[in-house]
């Protein structure tokens, strides 16, 4: 069994990811056995998607402790051995970030910028939520997990300890049902759209926008006047995210926009 190097690499513009990511899988083909990546971010999973799944001798797997969560690990096993795996079997591990924030209210990325000062590697953690002013939890590897269990640290003045938890004891985030949205905007800017998409005032996602709280295709967006176009994906932060479906021009010189609120 080998796997077509050069085509999966092929105008790839995540070439040195892909090729990090193809060591694993050439490894759980010569060890006949499942071989788990380090946590992936979403544009990685989608070419990995893209390149992989059309393949004969490898199978992927995602998993990121929910459903909806968007940096997996990924499994990559011979295609002849079923992917089926309890949660017990999958080197996930919940993490609680504990510290009262309710009048110093923190981000998800002030929680990942903590455990990156414990020398945790970016690479060994998943998703990170905020739960309410308590906090925030995370989805981790085993080995991060035991690693930084009980440890103390500080984001800006709040102190923060650390304990784990089964993924079963978790908050996972709540996720909506999907609705389809169209709205009649005098452009196609970010801000336009996610005020309308979100249900948020202009003034308001701007400001979110300007914090760091949204992402467009997955990498993080300054810019309110930030144009948008067909099939990109809009991510605010606590809100879910948009998927731009259509994008029309009405007779009064308008953008009628079809949008998918996941």
């Amino acid at each position: 069994m080998y796997l077509p190097k050069e085509k999966i690499l092929f105008n790839s513009p995540f070439r040195k990811e892909l090729e990090t990511l193809l060591e694993y899988a050439e490894k759980a083909l010569s060890e006949r056995k499942p071989i788990w990546s380090p946590f992936v971010s979403a544009k990685i999973i989608e070419e990995v998607k893209n390149k992989f799944n059309n393949l004969d001798d490898i199978n992927c797997g995602y998993e990121g402790g929910f459903p909806s969560a968007e940096r997996k690990r990924i499994c990559f096993a011979r295609s002849e051995e079923r992917m089926n795996c309890s949660y017990s079997d999958i080197p996930l591990k919940g993490i609680y970030l504990k510290g009262n924030f309710l009048f110093d209210r923190a981000k998800q990325n002030d929680f990942r910028n903590v455990l990156l000062t414990l020398n945790v590697q970016e690479d060994e953690i998943g998703d990170i939520w905020v739960i309410r002013d308590r906090g925030a939890q995370a989805i981790c590897s085993p080995k991060c997990a035991d690693f930084i269990h009980q440890k103390i640290s500080k984001l800006r003045e709040v102190e923060i300890t650390i304990e784990v938890l089964s993924i079963s004891e978790m908050e996972i985030p709540f996720k909506r049902p999907e609705k389809v949205i169209t709205t009649v905007e005098a452009s196609t800017r970010i801000d336009a759209i996610a005020s309308a998409g979100f249900g948020l005032s202009r003034s308001k996602i701007t400001t979110q926008i300007k914090q760091g709280c949204l992402r467009l295709n997955w990498d993080f967006n300054h810019q309110p006047s930030k144009p948008v176009n067909i099939g990109d994906l809009i991510h605010l932060e606590q809100k879910g995210s948009l998927k731009i479906l259509n994008i029309d021009k009405t007779k009064k010189d308008r953008w009628r926009i079809k949008l998918l609120r996941q």
